[in-house]
């Protein structure tokens, strides 16, 4: 299953909101309360998605190393609130 993030404001802004130094490779968060968020352009609008471990990251961007893309550090508890179907199992822990 496929995690987008759907806040009520812009998704670009959202992020930036919450992660203003993002990077262009995914590194997951040491932190294991926050979540590695990916965003790229499509159609003129950006789409973000959870990406809720390390294997997922084929399925969230394809093959080879995507351009064109930034990968933010959010805070899960954030990702609950505007991620229909996220919840603490996803990431692998036990709902608190």
């Amino acid at each position: 299953m496929r995690y987008f993030i759907k806040p009520d404001v812009a998704v670009l802004s959202w992020l930036m909101r919450y992660d203003e130094k993002p990077h262009v490779l995914p590194v997951f968060p040491e932190d294991d309360t926050h979540g590695l968020v990916v965003a790229h352009l499509l159609s003129g609008g950006v789409v973000a998605e959870v990406i809720p471990s390390p294997p997922h990251v084929k399925e969230a961007c394809g093959d080879g190393l995507p351009l064109g893309r930034l990968y933010f550090q959010i805070s899960k508890n954030l990702l609950y609130n505007v991620c229909e179907n996220l919840e603490p199992g996803v990431f692998g822990e036990s709902a608190m």
